[in-house]
């Protein structure tokens, strides 16, 4: 070290940051203006920090500040992180079909709300009674010799059913219907079980049906003298089903297929 010393210029003490001959300055032309972040770890600054020596950023390019005692050592700023937005949910695009005009096609109508259908009928006094979800009223046949045992008797108000009347609507009416004439009328109540049930007819010709599903009544019939014509004839595969027109008078109900 004394021998170094005693060459000119080796001796003579430097002021720190001076660029003549300064390793700093030596370093920086060695290693040219870094203009983009170190990819060394821990000395990634902002971009736009200098140290008090004039070096750019990173600071580890300056030897006067490595040289420096540690507690003397400038500490860079830590580089500013934006925080990234949170990418945007793609929206599905509706593809509109090319019209042999060239205009897109009109939006599809919405599909009109399914009508409930109608339930089952019970089988035992446990089993749920059904609601009524037609829209229509209900013309039951009937032998012209047993009249007086339907509209009268304590068989009055219910009638025997053996399959569910999907298309009767709630509170509607049901008709006895002789041949092709509407002859009473009565209101419903709604599905109902009965563990007792035997034909509507004199007694000594009455059938017993057992427990099962009936037409529950209330009110009372009325009598009533509609005829039906061709129609109230014609065979049907379900109940016979009726609509009130809006001037009142009651037809058969085209049969759904």
């Amino acid at each position: 070290m004394r021998a170094l010393r005693s060459r000119k210029g080796w001796g003579e003490p430097r002021p720190r940051g001076s660029g003549d001959g300064c390793g700093a300055t030596n370093l920086a032309k060695m290693v040219g203006v870094v203009t983009s972040r170190s990819s060394l770890p821990g000395v990634q600054v902002a971009n736009d920090f200098v140290c008090e020596h004039g070096m750019p950023k990173p600071w580890a390019t300056c030897m006067d500040c490595m040289m420096a005692p540690p507690d003397e050592r400038p500490t860079p700023p830590a580089p500013l992180v934006e925080p990234k937005a949170a990418p945007a949910k793609a929206k599905a695009k509706a593809k509109s079909k090319a019209k042999p005009g060239g205009g897109a096609s009109a939006p599809r109508a919405k599909r009109a709300p399914a009508a409930p259908s109608a339930g089952r009928l019970p089988r035992s006094a446990l089993d749920e009674v059904p609601d009524l979800v037609g829209d229509k009223d209900l013309a039951y046949e009937i032998p012209p010799d047993d009249f007086a045992y339907f509209t009268g008797g304590p068989e009055a108000d219910w009638l025997p059913i053996s399959r569910m009347p999907k298309e009767l609507r709630p509170g509607g009416t049901v008709y006895l219907q002789i041949d092709a004439e509407l002859v009473a009328q009565a209101r419903v109540r709604g599905v109902g079980f009965r563990e007792q049930r035997w034909d509507h007819a004199a007694p000594d010709v009455a059938s017993d049906l057992g427990p099962g599903a009936t037409l529950e009544l209330e009110g009372g019939w009325s009598g009533a003298s509609i005829d039906l014509g061709p129609e109230g004839a014609a065979s049907v595969t379900d109940y016979r089903y009726l609509v009130r027109l809006a001037d009142g008078t009651v037809v058969v109900a085209p049969q759904e297929r």
